[in-house]
């Protein structure tokens, strides 16, 4: 080999490997950098949130504890019972305690109280009469907490322990000193805020409390700045969990390998251009003159090398690689698409005798696709020729492809399957879709079909004689049992084959699987007609009930007794122990009520705490001694949640249903205000509408202003008020911002609260109708006056849960944003928490819409719960108005404080801005501004004033 080509064959590879491995590992060093800031971002968010949520914690149970201490009785005969009672309360609603210890002025323990849901505790009862140091910390008779931090190896868990006289200056009511268990509150805590995909240890000193996993000094561990959980200072070292193989080294390593391997076939690709530059001519005259391509190849070693070849080969070969012709016979077959050819050659070159194949070529080196290849040995080398043969095999392979494609689509529909069957409707034919649906082989299908049968529809005579005559019938549904035992629903679409002379052939069609449709379908309509807590019929499901027995009562073929049943002290149990109570009483009650009616009877659940009986052909006095029954039953049950005990009852109001009887819409008012009178002549008892009675439909009141508002939504009487929402941080040069508020003139023309109409239009479904009066008269307001429209930043308009769920109603919102000269930008809809939470995906659906038109959303009264984070990552808003019942007394208030600045915190960690309502005075001002707010709104402000006037002065 000549110096100068073997120079290029070993020395480009090797500059090749070079340079390619040191752009992978560049490549490598970066990411690796990218991952490690990453993890470090990630973490830090982490550890903030974490920090947040346990000083909020330590906040409320701190507090609970001095509320405990502010309300000792002076002169409780028995404070030890006083105790016990109030500290099991606070146990009850707020976790994470152990224990809560009372001791006597002489610091002798007087009762240990510990929760009762499976907290562990290191003290009990035992201790009555020691010394209250027995607890593990020594109580000062100052102002401020003692505490302690003791590890329990009984329990193996880290207690905080910290205590204080009752009062200070009344040393005579003694101590309380109360326990937590760290490694519960942090397990519940940590585990829902942090996750598997974070290392963290968290401290107290030098103790450690919890931890997860391993932090490893990489550099990209956080270690928080030390802050104080329930009198304790602790920190916080957090760390994001790397993968167990790094990806920047994963690069580098595989792309050391890439380079390797592409400078060895870049090698060898030269090595072989080098050896095949010499060629030789033979047989040119016979071979050119032939139609067919000619090739002789000598072997070399167990390959063999092209060394004649005529101008047809080349044209067939070489015309669209000039590198085809220097490659090994080998490689030549690999290249278009044959590489199994070469063991026939050598075949032929050992036994010397000839072969004869036809090969389908895809390649885009060759023409032709079809070929005839002989090869026969001439000598000591191997003659191959090759014919173009497209033409004859072109036709019977399209009719092939075609064929293949027609059963690739229908045995690879999804749910359906193809079918025929004769004309005596046995099925002949099915495709592989049958077997994806049913799980039986497609010819087991048509040999068995009938007896898989379970139900076919009623129409099947009808939907034959429609095939017999050559009509495409209507889909049906044919029900099936596999021998497994899965039902199927299958839908039919039969199309006769007609013959010539208008006889039934054959009957083909598709068929699809609309089983999961038709259990949906039976899903959906039992949740539509049934209560999802309680399982009785809904309030439309009953309607449609009451209206059907309604006409049989007319026709005179039916009679009955409506009973409305409304649950006394429902509420306290709500309000006590919170909606779980209230559910599980609930369904207690239906269980109840079942057993006072029969099957003929119909049992709805109407409302909240409303029920209705409609109990059929029985008379009033039939159904009172029924009533008898069930009020003692009522009455009898005690219903126990958190070892609380509750004396419940229920009111009744009873109408006879006869042919007299009005609509059912009137049928249930009138129960209801008997129901009403049966609370107001002193509840569990049952009150009988009689015609002449003095039923009171509505309070005076209610009727006045429900009157008012039908005359505003008609005569256009409502006024518009507005509110300003200004900035607490950025004040120079703030944009007017204000938000609409909605006042009622009544009969004398005085305003009426919304607190007293709002209510009232949510009850009689008016606020959809209110809600686009708004938005309707502010948008024109606002067009009638365009300086004060240039001046503008934003004017807020409040919508309801209503109109969040009313598709109509955001159509009507949309075309008149589009019709509007208010620019879309400076229009900010206020939806409340409560509205979009209920209504999720309506909500999203509505604020994605408007915000295409360049809307902004706030998320109004947002915070109560603190579970409220959880749906801010699915609502795409603008604002977060903090609820006002926080703001209010946050200057003086720790916990309602540390709650705004954890809103406010998390909300801007999200990259939305707040808004604090009900800012009543400076120094709630002075608190927001401090914390970063960003806007404020309240009396102490600005005041409601009307919109007119606010433009007039503008």
């Amino acid at each position: 080999m000549p110096g100068h080509f073997k120079h290029r064959v070993y020395a480009l590879p090797v500059s090749l490997f070079f340079v390619l491995s040191l752009l992978f590992a560049m490549a490598g060093l970066y990411l690796d950098r990218e991952e490690k800031q990453s993890r470090i971002s990630k973490a830090h968010s982490v550890a903030e949130q974490v920090k947040i949520s346990l000083e909020v914690i330590a906040a409320e149970r701190r507090q609970a504890l001095l509320n405990l201490m502010q309300n000792w009785p002076t002169f409780e005969p028995n404070q030890v019972d006083w105790f016990n009672a109030q500290a099991v309360s606070l146990l009850g609603m707020q976790k994470g305690f152990s224990s809560i210890t009372f001791a006597d002025e002489r610091g002798t323990i007087q009762w240990v109280t510990t929760p009762s849901y499976g907290v562990k505790s290191r003290l009990s009862n035992n201790l009555i009469g020691a010394p209250m140091s027995a607890t593990g910390v020594a109580v000062s008779q100052g102002e401020e907490f003692s505490h302690a931090l003791v590890y329990s190896s009984e329990t193996t868990h880290h207690y905080i322990l910290i205590g204080r006289a009752i009062s200070p200056q009344e040393p005579e009511h003694g101590f309380l000193i109360a326990g937590f268990d760290v490694q519960t509150i942090l397990t519940v805590m940590l585990g829902e805020l942090v996750g598997p995909q974070f290392n963290f240890v968290l401290k107290d000193g030098d103790v450690a409390l919890f931890a997860s996993g391993e932090i490893v000094p990489d550099g990209t561990e956080i270690q928080s700045e030390p802050f104080t959980f329930i009198e304790r200072k602790w920190t916080l070292t957090m760390q994001s969990e790397t993968g167990n193989l790094s990806s920047g080294l994963v690069i580098a390593f595989v792309g050391v390998l890439m380079s390797l391997v592409v400078s060895w076939v870049l090698h060898k690709q030269l090595k072989a251009g080098v050896n095949l530059t010499v060629s030789q001519q033979r047989y040119k005259t016979a071979s050119e003159a032939s139609l067919d391509a000619l090739l002789i190849y000598q072997p070399v070693g167990s390959d063999f090398a092209l060394v004649e070849s005529n101008q047809y080969a080349h044209k067939l070969f070489c015309s669209a690689d000039t590198g085809y012709q220097h490659a090994p016979l080998s490689q030549q077959f690999q290249m278009i698409g044959h590489p199994e050819l070469i063991d026939v050659v050598r075949q032929v070159a050992k036994t010397e005798t000839p072969d004869e194949r036809y090969l389908r070529i895809d390649s885009p080196l060759i023409e032709a696709q079809w070929l005839k290849i002989q090869v026969v040995k001439a000598g000591e080398n191997i003659a191959l020729t090759a014919r173009d043969v497209t033409a004859r095999f072109k036709a019977q392979q399209a009719l092939k492809d075609s064929e293949e494609r027609y059963r690739r689509l229908i045995d690879g529909m999804h749910r359906h399957f193809v079918y025929t069957k004769e004309a005596s409707h046995r099925f002949v034919y099915a495709s592989a879709g049958v077997e994806a649906i049913m799980g039986v082989d497609p010819d087991y299908f048509c040999m068995n079909e009938h007896a898989l049968v379970q139900q076919v529809p009623d129409e099947t005579r009808e939907i034959r004689k429609s095939i017999a005559a050559g009509r495409k019938p209507e889909p049906y549904l044919v029900h099936y049992c596999t021998p497994q035992g899965d039902e199927f629903v299958i839908e039919y679409a039969d199309t006769p084959i007609v013959g010539d002379e208008g006889n039934l052939i054959a009957v083909e069609g598709i068929a699809r699987d609309v089983t999961n449709e038709k259990k949906l379908q039976a899903e959906v309509v039992y949740q539509a007609n049934h209560d999802q807590l309680t399982g009785l019929m809904n309030r439309y499901a009953f309607d449609n009930q009451l209206r059907d027995f309604l006409n049989e009562v007319k026709r005179g073929d039916e009679a009955g007794v409506m009973c409305f049943i409304d649950m006394d002290r429902f509420k306290l149990v709500n309000d006590s122990c919170g909606h779980p109570a209230g559910d599980k009483l609930l369904k207690d009650i239906a269980d109840l009520f079942r057993e006072h009616v029969s099957e003929n009877d119909l049992l709805a659940r109407i409302g909240g705490d409303e029920f209705c009986i409609i109990y059929r052909h029985q008379s009033v006095d039939d159904v009172k001694a029924k009533l008898d029954n069930l009020l003692h039953a009522v009455s009898a049950y005690r219903f126990t949640y958190d070892d609380k005990l509750f004396f419940i009852g229920a009111s009744i109001g009873v109408i006879e249903i006869d042919q007299q009887s009005g609509s059912a819409a009137s049928l249930i008012k009138a129960a209801d205000n008997a129901c009403y009178k049966a609370k107001y002549m002193g509840r569990n008892r049952y009150y009988l509408f009689e015609e002449n009675s003095a039923q009171q439909e509505m309070d005076d009141t209610e009727s006045a202003v429900l009157n008012a508002l039908h005359k505003a939504l008609q005569d256009d009487r409502f006024v518009l008020f507005s509110q300003a929402i200004l900035p607490l941080t950025h004040k120079d040069n703030a944009p007017v911002h204000y938000e609409i508020l909605l006042r009622l003139p009544g009969h004398d023309n005085a305003l009426i609260s919304p607190g007293l109409f709002i209510p009232l239009a949510e009850r009689h479904g008016l606020m959809n109708k209110i809600d686009w009066w708004v938005v309707e008269n502010t948008l024109a307001t606002l067009e009638q006056h365009p300086q004060h429209l240039d001046a503008l930043g934003k004017v807020a308009i409040n919508l309801s849960g209503l109109t969040l769920g009313d598709e109509a109603m955001l159509q009507k919102i949309v075309q008149r944003i589009k019709a509007t000269t208010v620019p879309a930008e400076k229009v900010c809809f206020e939806i409340t928490e409560t509205a979009a939470v209920t209504n999720l995906s309506s909500a999203k659906a509505f604020i994605e819409t408007l915000r295409e038109l360049g809307c902004r959303f706030a998320l109004d009264d947002f915070g109560a719960g603190m579970s409220s984070f959880t749906y801010l990552k699915n609502l795409d808003v603008d604002y977060i108005k903090i609820d006002g019942s926080f703001v209010r007394n946050m200057a003086r208030d720790q916990i309602d404080h540390a709650t705004v600045k954890a809103i406010n915190s998390i909300a801007h960690s999200m990259g939305k801005q707040t808004v604090a309502e009900f800012v009543v005075d400076a120094e709630t001002c002075e608190c927001l501004s401090a914390l970063n707010v960003d806007y404020g709104q309240g009396f102490a402000l600005d005041k409601p004033k009307p919109l007119e006037d606010r433009i007039a002065v503008s």
